[in-house]
């Protein structure tokens, strides 16, 4: 199963036809369930049934009010796992917070406090046997949010939402919001002009629906050259651009190199779902997607 997918978000906003989305290429849906712990989004039962009618994975998301207050957060988590189970949403599936600023909820409670109840209602989730994730805006993740935490206690889970334009056919990974653990991009509000969220994975976030194959089905991976020479082209017709290092474990190094160059690498893998090229220590891979192979 691809790492990279294409996704759509909806809430009351949308229509409960999915068709339109399958159709442009979407291939999974994150339904808002609940807000608080009283709301239910009315046309969740019928976006939900629409995303299985299209055989579109389902996933299901929060919006949060509980701020900073660990015991609301508990509260809520608990009505949106309830909700969930009423939706029969599949536990190899993930159950999203969306914790943001709207509806009250408070963003400036501090770090700390902020992170500690965000992990709570997570942990309602999770103990209730489904995967989870943390979905905000790139710029609260970074300033309002102890992410590393978030990431070391769940795994690579978070939903970050950066847009270079409102309006957009495919991600521009020129844009990508550089951070640790992320599993999806929200990369606009308006994808294809549907008036919908775009959303790409960078993760598998549905390989326990893999199929296993038989002896005889099982293919032999083909041997790939692990040195090489390889080109980075000029992005997006500006020389300025530059490429940022990750290192082995797909951490960003704030190291860049410049592109319209020529490089020697030494190593091919795969890192966080990307395949990646090693062009010197193990602080400079680069992903293959920025590269093109020359020898």
């Amino acid at each position: 199963m691809a790492s990279r997918q294409l996704g759509i978000d909806a809430a009351v906003y949308q229509g409960t036809s999915m068709t339109a989305y399958h159709n442009a290429g979407a291939k999974f849906g994150i339904i808002k369930l609940t807000e608080g712990t009283g709301y239910i989004n009315p046309k969740a039962h019928y976006q939900i049934k629409s995303l299985h009618a299209n055989h579109m994975y389902v996933h299901a998301y929060h919006f949060a009010t509980f701020g900073y207050n660990a015991s609301r957060a508990k509260a809520e988590a608990k009505f949106f796992v309830s909700r969930a189970q009423t939706e029969n949403i599949s536990k190899k599936r993930y159950l999203w917070l969306d914790w943001e600023t709207g509806s009250g909820n408070c963003v400036t409670g501090g770090k700390v406090a902020s992170t500690k109840a965000i992990l709570a209602f997570m942990k309602i989730c999770h103990d209730a046997g489904y995967k989870v994730g943390l979905y905000s805006g790139a710029s609260l993740l970074r300033n309002n949010i102890d992410t590393a935490r978030i990431v070391k206690r769940f795994g690579t889970c978070i939903w970050a939402a950066s847009y270079p334009t409102d309006l957009a056919y495919k991600p521009d990974f020129n844009y990508f919001p550089s951070m640790n653990g992320i599993a999806i991009w929200q990369f606009c509000d308006n994808w294809k002009g549907f008036n919908v969220d775009g959303n790409i994975s960078l993760i598998d976030l549905h390989k326990d629906s893999v199929v296993k194959k038989t002896a005889k089905q099982v293919e032999k991976p083909k041997l790939e050259k692990k040195t090489g020479v390889v080109y980075a082209p000029i992005i997006n017709h500006n020389p300025s651009w530059m490429i940022q290092l990750m290192d082995s474990t797909g951490h960003y190094t704030g190291k860049y190199i410049k592109t319209n160059t020529r490089w020697k690498y030494f190593n091919v893998k795969t890192i966080k779902g990307m395949k990646c090229y090693k062009l010197g220590t193990d602080k400079q891979w680069v992903p293959a997607e920025f590269l093109k192979i020359i020898e």
